[in-house]
């Protein structure tokens, strides 16, 4: 008999502590599904195709060096790729004229790339701005910067 009761014992105690254990984690369940993350947001990129190649003053002699670059831009919905494509010779234009400004110095100096890449963004984001009224790029990449 007492061996019969160590099991009815020991029965019941894991039920206690699985009763336990379903309490405790009830109130993370429904927090779960009472909060649903939050839709991620949507990332595209626009490819200048082409790639932009320009060139840049090389001081003192004023000879010219040539700079191609692929540039991606990042943004967060269809219709802002839709407004890059119709946009896209303003956009070009903006960028060789960053790039036309910097002198050989910035431009074969790889630790004023994120510079580069963030004067790019604001003349960009700038430009389209003034022509769409929307801010419509989230973020420039390059993927290839070449000079020569």
């Amino acid at each position: 008999m007492m061996h019969r009761n160590h099991i009815v014992m020991n029965l019941t105690l894991k039920y206690i502590f699985a009763l336990f254990f379903m309490i405790i984690a009830l109130p993370a369940i429904t927090a779960e599904e009472a909060n649903p993350e939050e839709p991620k947001a949507e990332v595209h990129y626009f490819d200048l195709d082409p790639n932009i190649i320009t060139n840049y003053q090389k001081p003192p002699s004023r000879r010219l060096g040539f700079v191609t670059v692929d540039v991606q831009l990042q943004v967060s919905s269809v219709a802002s790729l839709d407004d890059l494509e119709y946009h896209k010779p303003l956009v070009e234009s903006t960028i060789i004229d960053v790039i036309n400004e910097l002198d050989e110095k910035t431009i074969k100096d790889i630790s004023k790339r994120n510079e580069i890449r963030a004067k790019v963004k604001m003349r960009v984001a700038n430009a389209l701005k003034e022509e769409t009224g929307k801010e419509i790029v989230d973020d420039v990449l390059f993927t290839s910067f070449i000079y020569q």
